[in-house]
């Protein structure tokens, strides 16, 4: 190759090389800083999506603060109100002379009282034993035939309260075998009835006659009261009665706590509302009848609890103040119950001294015809005739 053709190819190089730097140099920024902005871009994005996750966890955050707040704002609140309301059931302090907190106590257990009192003092029109035997047979007749009964003795169908007035079911359960009977479910045979209707009273009211005194003694004619015979008779028949009085009271007693009365079921609902007791209030009341018998007004209040699962499930959930509450108003049932079992105790012990009396009164009878005996005795000898006794032999010297 000539040297004027090298030369002109090396320049020619030359110049190609300079193009090549110089294109290079052209490109190369837009491209670096174009693959630059999709760097900052995807940084600024990546920062943004970060700033965003913990604003929304700050937001979280707080709305859990807050809700937190509002419910102790909200509990505090509640507890307020419920010390306001404990508060205002604090007996002051001249308790003995100012309190009326349980004022309203008072007539339920005394309103069963009345009914006992009034029930003692209750007697059949009948004194006579033969008039008794025959109301006795008509009401028998009338209201207490039983299934086999009927053809015979006058009954002529079976009644759904057979033979109430001798059975001792008719004053603890209630007379009657219920409106559909079935032996195999409960409370259809002779079911657990705590609060009589007027039926149901006067069933137990004639049991109780025939269980204290089924036959009364008649009072002696009019012309002969007045002689010391007579006043003798009246005196022993008072006795009698003082005696069949203590199982009359006791029965009456078990009458009275069953016979319903409206001013009950107020003041039971007026304790579940001071209570503040709003679980399951509102099926409570429904259940109960308008009128409502002491007796049952305590069984409420026992089987509302003792017999409720829900009871249960609130007391393993509740917080503690209103196990406490429960377990107060558990302990003022209580004490009411104690109450009632020192009466029973009174009634009891009185029952058991009338018996001993009984008998103490078979061993005077004892006494008594052992005493004439020996009186007999005494006065048997007395008049008996004396034995002879010889002449007496003058003293000496002395003609007889």
């Amino acid at each position: 190759m000539r040297y004027t053709d090298r030369s002109k190819l090396n320049a020619r190089f030359r110049r190609a090389s300079i193009a090549l730097v110089v294109g290079i140099g052209l490109i190369s920024p837009a491209a670096v800083r174009a693959d630059c902005d999709g760097c900052v871009v995807a940084a600024v994005n990546a920062h943004k999506e970060a700033m965003i996750r913990q604003f929304q966890q700050l937001k979280e955050f707080l709305g859990e603060q807050f809700k937190t707040v509002r419910q102790s704002i909200a509990q505090v609140e509640k507890d307020a109100l419920r010390a306001q309301a404990d508060i205002g059931f604090i007996l002051p302090s001249q308790s003995c002379e100012t309190a009326t907190a349980a004022a309203a106590a008072g007539p339920a257990r005394d309103r069963a009282e009345s009914y006992h009192r009034a029930f003692n003092h209750l007697r059949r029109p009948e004194r006579t034993g033969s008039a008794a035997s025959a109301a006795m047979f008509k009401a028998q007749v009338e209201r207490y035939c039983t299934a086999e009964d009927v053809g015979s003795h006058g009954c002529t169908q079976a009644s759904p309260q057979p033979d109430a007035p001798f059975q001792t079911e008719t004053l603890y359960s209630g007379s009657g075998l219920g409106d559909a009977v079935e032996p195999t479910q409960p409370d259809t045979f002779l079911p657990e009835v705590v609060s009589f209707n007027e039926d149901r009273i006067a069933d137990a009211r004639r049991f109780i006659d025939n269980a204290t005194d089924p036959y009364p003694l008649d009072d002696l004619p009019k012309e002969l009261r007045e002689t010391p015979q007579g006043k003798m008779y009246w005196i022993r028949r008072k006795l009698l009665e003082g005696r069949l009085s203590a199982s009359r009271y006791s029965l009456n007693h078990a009458l009275a706590w069953r016979t319903p009365a409206a001013a009950l079921k107020g003041w039971l609902l007026q304790v579940w509302q001071e209570s503040k007791a709003t679980e399951h209030r509102t099926a409570l009341i429904a259940a109960l009848p308008e009128n409502l018998s002491y007796l049952e007004l305590l069984k409420t209040e026992v089987d509302r609890r003792f017999a409720s699962p829900t009871w249960y499930a609130g007391i393993a959930g509740n917080p503690p103040a209103a196990v406490t509450r429960e377990l107060a108003y558990m302990q003022a049932l209580a004490l009411n119950l104690q109450y009632l079992q020192l009466r029973q105790g009174e009634r009891v012990e009185y029952l058991l001294a009338r018996a001993n009396i009984g008998d103490a009164q078979q061993e005077r009878r004892s006494l008594q015809e052992e005493r004439a005996a020996a009186i007999n005795l005494v006065q048997s000898s007395a008049t008996a005739t004396p034995p002879a006794t010889p002449p007496a032999t003058p003293p000496e010297g002395v003609a007889p």
